[in-house]
């Protein structure tokens, strides 16, 4: 093997577990899945990665970087760019979302390890509210509380099929970032 095929075999066996680790979580999952769904051979994984959970935790790399930091001194279009940027990872990463929220809800022996992935998004969320708060931007009660309220709206995007057969649909366009910051600001806004 080439050093040029070794990233597409990598990425192969990355885009592969992700799928089946969403669908059939960590203990559903085995390496032969792993490599049937990649098509590639068994030794692969070893290789690479040295075996199943190396696997799993590269896949959960791109959490540790989440493209955002607060950029300004106003909280509100902080908390606009968090919802954005937040927004678009889950769309662009729904099997990463499917297996936190899978490892988490079942307080598996994984989850432990999985709290600092997700504390650093909670906290950037916490300081972004608490800034608000202090500034009078936001009004807000119970900062853990409104955090919890705003990661539960953006999951929600996750579950618009369901919603939309449940409830109809007044729109084709599915519902955007910034609909959804408008939602929570009416809610928190102090204006």
């Amino acid at each position: 093997m080439t050093a040029a095929e070794q990233p597409d075999v990598k990425e192969k066996i990355m885009e592969a577990a992700k799928k089946l680790f969403a669908e059939l979580g960590y203990e559903g999952t085995s390496v032969r899945k792993i490599c049937d769904q990649a098509g590639v051979s068994l030794p692969l994984v070893s290789y690479h990665f040295g075996g199943k959970e190396n696997v799993y935790w590269a896949i959960l790399e791109p959490l540790k970087s989440v493209p955002f930091q607060p950029t300004t001194d106003d909280p509100k279009e902080d908390l606009l760019h968090f919802v954005e940027t937040m927004i678009t990872f889950l769309q662009g990463e729904p099997e990463i979302a499917h297996i936190l929220r899978q490892e988490l809800s079942m307080n598996s022996p994984r989850s432990e390890a999985l709290f600092p992935l997700v504390q650093n998004i909670t906290d950037l969320l916490r300081s972004i509210l608490e800034r608000g708060q202090a500034q009078g931007v936001f009004r807000v009660h119970s900062v853990a509380h409104t955090m919890k309220l705003i990661i539960g709206s953006m999951t929600a995007f996750r579950n618009v099929r369901c919603f939309e057969a449940l409830y109809g649909s007044d729109s084709d366009a599915p519902l955007q970032p910034k609909e959804l910051f408008q939602f929570i600001y009416g809610g928190i806004g102090s204006s």
